[in-house]
């Protein structure tokens, strides 16, 4: 176990925990492509929630052979997860999932659809076919039922 000294030292180096963990999702998957029960032009599809679905995008970003990413829930902002330092001075997520769009099929399950007009547009503008980005809304919340009153 790396222990606590061992994240403490990449955060005085400027790193966040997300930061390490993109790092970790490529070379898991470098690591895999060298096994030799899968071809080296193997197309990869990866799945992930929430912050850590951020991750995988970013990730994705970086390594080739990657297909299709299915996102479920992806936060609409860098202020809701994955924390890397100084992104969001230049881009936030919806310019990453336009970036990875370009050459990776993206899925964004769970998901508000207006959050995501940046990456629609994007597609529109340039030409792409719509199988780049399929979003799917996220599921009515229930009505709140009323409560009973005494008499």
């Amino acid at each position: 176990d790396a222990g606590p000294c061992y994240y403490t030292m990449k955060y005085l180096r400027g790193q966040t925990l997300d930061a390490m963990r993109v790092w970790d999702v490529r070379r898991a998957l470098q690591a895999l492509r060298t096994l030799e029960r899968w071809p080296r032009d193997v197309q990869w599809s990866m799945e992930s929630r929430q912050a850590m679905a951020g991750v995988v995008l970013y990730a994705s970003l970086y390594e080739p052979g990657i297909s299709q990413l299915q996102l479920h829930a992806l936060p609409r902002s860098h202020r809701d997860g994955p924390f890397l330092l100084n992104v969001r001075r230049i881009l936030d997520l919806p310019q990453t999932v336009a970036m990875a769009a370009e050459r990776t099929r993206v899925i964004l399950d769970q998901v508000e659809t207006s959050d995501w007009d940046y990456p629609r547009a994007v597609i529109q503008q340039l030409g792409w076919d719509n199988n780049h980005l399929r979003i799917s809304p996220s599921p009515a919340a229930p009505s709140p039922q009323p409560v009973p009153r005494a008499p």
